[in-house]
Order: structure tokens, then C-alpha cells, then sequence
């Protein structure tokens, strides 16, 4: 089992989507989640440094550090929560200088995850689990 642990002033749109999810119906908070995510490993700075920088900049998110047996395959991951995909490259462009272009764990991400890349970033929209049941995410509406 993965453990987060969250920073920021919280996003409180989750609890409302899961349950929607659980009833197989797609919640259109799920329309309006972008999540960006940073591989720990393509860090330029350390951890708690870069937790310090999102912490400045007034980001929401949650990170983990995997344990075995996913440490395996990836570090970990920070990810970043935003209501607009202008908010989440806003976002890319002021933590650009942090993160490595070209990340190391990219495969691990793809697979699990179902994400696209820009830079060093991933992002999708919604939880991965939504994918099985409503399609993948890059074709849901635009709300």
C-alpha cells in the first residue's frame, strides 16, 4: 500500500468524486482535476527542499516515497493538484528549473498511471481507476 502524506491547504474535491466512482458514475469533479506529477528521482534539488518550495508558492498536493516492492520500479512521486490544465502548465513553467527533462522512471509512470508527459512532468486528469470504468481520461468532455 502506498502512503501519502499531503501538503498545502488541501483538496477537498476527492472524497465527493470516490463515492461517485464506488456508484459507477463519473463525478464531474473528476473533469476538473488535472494532477501533475514529479518523479522524486528527477529532482534537481532534494525532497524536503523542493516540499519547501511548493509550500512558498502556495501548492496542493500529496508525495510518497515507495516502499518495496514498487521502490523497485520508481522512487516516488509529488503530485500537484490544479482545477485547469492553465493553472497545471502555469505550474510546469515556475518548477521547470527543479525537475530533470528527461525522467528516468518514465515506463513505470506510463503503464501504471496512463499519463503524458511534458518535460520531466506527467499529467492526467482524475484518479487512474476512473480510466476502466469511464475511458481514458484524454478523451472525457471538457466541462
Amino acid at each position: 500500500m502506498i502512503r501519502w502524506s499531503g501538503f498545502g491547504n488541501g483538496w477537498d474535491k476527492c472524497r465527493e468524486c470516490w463515492l461517485a466512482y464506488q456508484n459507477n458514475v463519473q463525478h464531474r469533479n473528476s473533469l476538473n482535476c488535472f494532477k501533475l506529477g514529479i518523479p522524486i528521482k528527477s529532482l534537481k534539488v532534494d525532497l524536503k527542499q523542493f516540499l519547501q518550495i511548493l509550500d512558498e508558492k502556495n501548492y496542493v498536493g500529496k508525495y510518497s516515497l515507495f516502499s518495496f516492492p514498487i521502490s523497485l520500479l520508481s522512487k516516488g512521486v509529488i503530485i500537484l493538484y490544479f482545477s485547469t490544465e492553465e493553472e497545471m502548465r502555469e505550474a510546469i513553467s515556475q518548477l521547470r528549473q527543479y525537475v530533470r527533462g528527461e525522467p528516468e522512471e518514465k515506463w513505470f509512470f506510463e503503464k501504471f498511471v496512463n499519463v503524458d508527459w511534458i518535460d520531466g512532468f506527467n499529467y492526467r486528469r482524475g484518479c487512474p481507476e476512473y480510466d476502466s470504468k469511464f475511458g481514458d481520461w484524454r478523451n472525457w468532455k471538457k466541462d
